[in-house]
């Protein structure tokens, strides 16, 4: 395995463990709510906080999931061709999956920076700096335009992109618990 490989891994895995750690703070912030309403205490801000890491753990994660097969794939025209056709079409979906979420980054990571640049705050019952959880979503989605773009390149120099291959193995498991 390369170095870069390694890296690569090591970076959709840190998106997976820090979409996971969101998805504790969920848990966590509604625990301390539900609590806190027994003995009459309020959480400021805890919907904001809740907000926030809902969408943290909806992006960081992006990639590790694409990589091991977790998302959901429509192969109603792709899954039916053979060969070159099969080919430039997985190329241009994986392509045009891979464009859309570099802007997607790029206009999320801007967004924060501005947001970070004029101090701009939540409305609601604490100022929460709003450029964390902005910077959280446009850094999950932009390691997940890393992972196509890294799937495209493999795709394109012949080898097995991850989501074929995860494909494959699900394939494999399931033939092995019927048998």
């Amino acid at each position: 395995m390369t170095p870069l490989r390694r890296a690569l891994d090591a970076l959709y895995l840190l998106g997976g463990i820090a979409g996971a750690i969101a998805l504790a703070a969920i848990g966590a912030i509604i625990a301390t709510q539900v609590i806190g309403r027994q003995f009459g205490a309020t959480v400021l801000g805890a919907d904001d906080l809740t907000a926030f890491s809902v969408a943290a753990s909806a992006t960081l994660p992006l990639a590790y999931a694409f990589r091991h097969g977790a998302h959901i794939r429509v192969d109603l025209i792709i899954g039916r061709l053979r060969g070159a056709p099969r080919f430039v079409m997985e190329t241009i979906a994986v392509g045009i999956s891979a464009a859309l979420c570099c802007f997607f980054a790029y206009a999320m990571l801007d967004l924060a920076f501005d947001s970070f640049e004029f101090e701009d705050v939540a409305q609601g019952s604490v100022a929460w700096k709003l450029w964390v959880p902005q910077g959280l979503v446009g850094t999950g989605v932009a390691i997940f335009a890393v992972c196509l773009v890294d799937d495209l390149v493999v795709h394109l120099t012949g080898g097995v992109p991850s989501y074929r291959r995860a494909a494959e193995a699900d394939a494999l498991s399931r033939a092995g618990e019927e048998l």
